[in-house]
């Protein structure tokens, strides 16, 4: 019986089936981003549905951190005989890519004037002390240049501007 040629009404399900699934497929992307919307007319800042929405229609890579994005390293990168060269080695004109790690995200009893950072291959983690006036929520990225000297930038959201870090920074790198 599993041989023979489906009905008319079999075809007409079949049928219904798929055009069902056609019009319910993107309700749940639309949901999203009414939702988001929704979020952001009632003040909420930074909403990214990116991800989600990647991972909805399967696109390759979908959800996957900046941390991981940076420390991939791209197919031109390769040396003479056409090995990649891995991050923290420097290529023929002296050019390294640096190993990216995410500032730990401070805890609900931590010290708001300093962020802490575990350097790749570390057990220990760096404490940065922050200038005067700049908290850890306003830290968008820290980039060791040497070991005791920083260079600190903070979001575009942030109430303390560049100009004002960067003099806080030559005033206490002195």
């Amino acid at each position: 019986m599993s041989d023979a040629e489906p009905t008319f009404w079999q075809n007409v399900w079949a049928w219904v089936k798929r055009v069902a699934r056609a019009i319910a497929a993107p309700l749940p992307a639309i949901l999203l981003i009414i939702g988001a919307v929704f979020l952001v007319a009632l003040g909420v800042k930074n909403i990214q549905i990116g991800g989600l929405l990647a991972k909805l229609f399967g696109k390759e890579g979908a959800g996957k951190k900046a941390v991981d994005v940076a420390n991939t390293v791209p197919e031109g990168r390769v040396d003479k005989d056409g090995n990649i060269i891995p991050i923290g080695t420097p290529d023929s004109q002296g050019i390294t890519q640096a190993k990216v790690v995410p500032i730990e995200q401070p805890g609900l009893f931590d010290d708001p004037s300093k962020v802490k950072i575990l350097p790749p291959d570390e057990t220990k983690p760096i404490i940065v002390n922050l200038p005067d006036g700049v908290k850890a929520q306003d830290v968008d990225k820290v980039v060791i240049v040497r070991p005791e000297v920083y260079a600190v930038t903070v979001r575009d959201s942030s109430k303390v501007t560049t100009k004002d870090v960067d003099d806080l920074l030559s005033k206490y790198g002195k």
